[in-house]
């Protein structure tokens, strides 16, 4: 049912839209926190029609699918927030954001919503070691087929002993990289740096540098997330 503005009595009617975005160099060292002032901040100045809570400090309901870990990239990051002018196209939504951007955020595309994201169960991560891993590679492999990777976990309720294997949907390593499809979402998530640093302390080898970026998001059929 559409709602009335009682200044103007102009009827208008909110929808969600969720716009995919790329964050990469630089702004991978952005906090999560910061990443949330700063999308605010563009919104602001785009002058997007956004719907803003009500209250003493209004601001603009924005909404992360899945916050990504300090110092990572990302190929597919996704922001959700509310519009309130209906005839406002997701393609004025690119066109106003998108001169304000700075270097290493680029915008994918903007839609409407299709998946919840309480519906994103895994993640694919990139990665990738800048060099020839060959030696590793047999290691790596045995390590990530193991039944059981026992490691300490952090949680909400403390650090516990789990089984990292339960959160490895799948592997694959390269001459230089490794792609790994992990739980995300909710509490049933993995960060590929705890699986890498189990590794080194069950291998007589060393990891080398490595980067990480977050590919995709899918759900539980693997499903690619939208």
């Amino acid at each position: 049912m559409p709602a009335v503005l009682p200044a103007s009595g102009k009827e208008f009617a909110m929808r969600n839209v969720r716009l995919f975005y790329k964050k990469l160099g630089k702004m991978k060292f952005v906090s999560h926190l910061d990443m949330n002032r700063f999308i605010i901040k563009i919104i602001r100045m785009s002058k997007i029609p956004v719907w803003y809570s009500e209250g003493f400090n209004p601001h603009p309901y924005i909404t992360f699918a899945l916050p990504l870990s300090l110092g990572f990239e990302s190929d597919y990051d996704i922001i959700d927030f509310r519009l309130d002018d209906d005839d406002f196209k997701n393609e004025e939504v690119i066109k106003s954001l998108s001169p304000l951007l700075p270097e290493g955020i680029e915008l994918i595309s903007c839609s409407d919503p299709i998946m919840k994201t309480s519906e994103i169960a895994y993640a694919d991560f990139l990665v990738d070691f800048g060099s020839d891993i060959s030696g590793l590679k047999a290691s790596l492999e045995n390590f990530l087929a193991e039944e059981t990777i026992m490691a300490e976990k952090k949680s909400k309720k403390g650090i516990k002993t789990v089984n990292l294997k339960e959160y490895l949907k799948d592997y694959r390593v390269g001459d230089t990289s490794l792609l790994l499809t992990l739980a995300a979402g909710g509490s049933n998530n993995l960060n590929p740096k705890l699986l890498l640093d189990s590794f080194e302390k069950n291998s007589s080898e060393s990891i080398p540098a490595y980067s990480v970026m977050r590919q995709k998001l899918y759900n539980s059929d693997m499903d690619l997330f939208k």
